[in-house]
């Protein structure tokens, strides 16, 4: 999938210039800075939008649907929805939650409809996207608390996708959000619409099972 230009809706030259929504301050702002640019009108910064979170939108819609072609279309809709809609950014969590909640909203919803044609899913696992933060040595090999962490080695993350593909919708969410995608507990609260506590306790029931399926891996890590 080409991300860039190739995502962004062709712009109506006579359409009125949009109002920007404020810009957070700090470090964390760069993206908001670039969306509040982007509503005004800058199709430059809509593009460094695309150019920064399209990989990531596109990384967890491969994990959810499990299929590359309809993570791709997926991605294209995300950002397609995301220029229509910026102005209604106001600036008051990252624009990447709203991103990721766009994602998974829409990726549960067109699981719902795979479902009902019976659609076949099979995962690439071997896409450098679905790989795409597995690979971090800086987390901790072997830790049993957090098994996705633990498997930075690509013929592991190959088996940790298939071990992905079996967990309850739901709880692959909270895992790709959580140990793939390094999203806060709030985010992840926030994206899914689930009290945090309610986050915590299932993505600790996720894990669970990924480590009592991984252990023998798991092992050979420490």
């Amino acid at each position: 999938m080409l991300i860039g230009a190739s995502l962004r809706p062709v712009k109506d030259p006579a359409a009125p210039t949009r109002p920007a929504p404020p810009a957070r301050e700090g470090a964390d702002g760069v993206e908001e800075a670039l969306a509040a640019r982007a509503a005004a009108g800058d199709v430059g910064a809509f593009d460094a939008l695309v150019s920064l979170l399209g990989n990531r939108v596109l990384s967890v819609a491969m994990r959810l649907l499990q299929d590359r072609g309809e993570a791709e279309d997926l991605t294209q809709e995300v950002f397609v929805a995301l220029y229509h809609h910026l102005p209604e950014f106001r600036g008051e969590s990252r624009l990447s939650t709203w991103v990721y909640r766009i994602t998974r909203n829409r990726a549960l919803n067109r699981l719902k409809f795979l479902k009902r044609r019976q659609h076949g899913h099979h995962a690439d696992v071997d896409d450098p996207d679905v790989a795409r933060g597995v690979a971090d040595p800086e987390t901790g090999a072997g830790e049993r608390a957090d098994p996705v962490r633990g498997l930075h080695h690509k013929g592991l993350s190959t088996v940790l996708e298939a071990h992905l593909r079996a967990l309850p919708e739901e709880q692959r969410t909270l895992v790709v959000l959580r140990d793939l995608e390094d999203c806060s507990y709030e985010e992840i609260a926030e994206i899914t619409g689930l009290p945090l506590g309610t986050v915590k306790s299932r993505l600790h029931r996720a894990r669970a099972e990924l480590a009592r399926q991984l252990g023998p891996l798991l092992d050979t890590l420490t």
